[in-house]
């Protein structure tokens, strides 16, 4: 897609650099941004410079990934383990929320994955965010003996350990007894910071079984990509019905639209050439949730998921990790929707 972009480059024909855009209502209120560093192919150091830009530029959260190997590419490259990273990230950063996106279930006991939350809420000062979802990367389970079960029985953990995760930060000495996981008389100290308790996001688009989940346990749901504005609009409205369901009468759950940050560029088509080469080299739901093209580009991207109830934009950016570009994005994007 590089070489795409440098063709239509060389021909001469640039646009013009594209100026503020006026909010949409839908955009009034500040709309978050964050980066999320899937960790292969890079180093600590990388990761560490690339966060703290982000942090400096304003961004609101940065996000790494549950994966103990490349999940495109090479296998055999190098991929950093999002735990151990986190807590070196927390102590490195002061400001930006941090977490990882998202953490799968079937990888930890879901009271052990609570005690690392809380942990990381202690030692970030009370900024981190708990993501997790059913779990999708089966090479992954197969290359580490995790077993990866079926689709349902991935879900039914997943509620399984939400209600362990939920009753530690919640309740005194909880005992639990399910199908998959067990509490008996639980101590849980030191709980994280935030209060009631740290932020659950979880993250899936399965409108039948993970959409309840959402509504019953979230405070955000993580939108994976290539979910559409429209697609984002029809669960939200399951939520609201499974949320009236579950008795929650404020189904105030952040909406974290997750897309991919390629490029802005002030070279014509650019934004049709990128989708073009990720349709041929990835897929159609890939290649409807790249952000290229100008800043204007970009921007109506945005605002489509916005207008359909996006309140949080997180954006995976790709390894070598580019500073100019997320300068860019928070000097000519951002300032549209704040």
């Amino acid at each position: 897609m590089k070489l795409i972009l440098a063709m239509v480059a060389a021909i001469g024909l640039m646009a013009p650099l594209a100026n503020a855009q006026t909010p949409s209502p839908a955009a009034a209120k500040r709309i978050k941004f964050g980066i999320q560093t899937g960790q292969q192919d890079v180093t600590y150091a990388d990761v560490v410079a690339i966060w703290k830009e982000a942090e400096a530029l304003g961004f609101d959260s940065a996000w790494t990934f549950d994966h103990f190997m490349p999940i495109r590419g090479d296998r055999d490259g190098p991929a950093l383990e999002a735990w151990t990273l986190l807590g070196a990230l927390a102590a490195q950063t002061s400001r930006i929320r941090i977490g990882s996106l998202v953490n799968g279930n079937t990888y930890r006991n879901p009271a052990l994955l609570a005690k690392m939350a809380a942990t990381l809420d202690q030692i970030s000062n009370g900024r981190f965010e708990l993501g997790i979802g059913a779990g999708w990367f089966e090479s992954e389970h197969r290359a580490y003996g995790f077993p990866f079960y079926t689709p349902k029985e991935r879900a039914d953990r997943l509620g399984e350990a939400l209600q362990v995760i939920t009753k530690l930060f919640n309740e005194d000495h909880p005992s639990f007894e399910g199908q998959y996981y067990s509490l008996f008389q639980a101590p849980f100290s030191p709980r994280g910071i935030q209060q009631p308790h740290l932020p659950i996001v979880v993250g899936g688009k399965g409108k039948k079984w993970i959409m309840p989940l959402v509504a019953r346990y979230a405070d955000a749901w993580n939108v994976p990509i290539g979910v559409t504005p429209k697609g984002i609009e029809n669960r939200r409205e399951i939520i609201r019905a499974e949320c009236a369901n579950a008795g929650r009468t404020r189904c105030d759950i952040e909406v974290q639209a997750f897309l991919v940050l390629y490029s802005i560029t002030d070279v014509p088509f650019a934004r049709d050439a990128v989708r073009f080469g990720a349709r041929l080299m990835e897929d159609k739901r890939v290649a409807q949730s790249i952000l290229a093209g100008s800043a204007k580009d970009v921007t109506e991207q945005i605002r489509g998921y916005v207008d359909a109830g996006a309140t949080h934009i997180i954006m995976n950016i790709q390894p070598p990790y580019d500073a100019d570009l997320l300068r860019r994005f928070a000097s000519e994007v951002m300032p549209n929707f704040r």
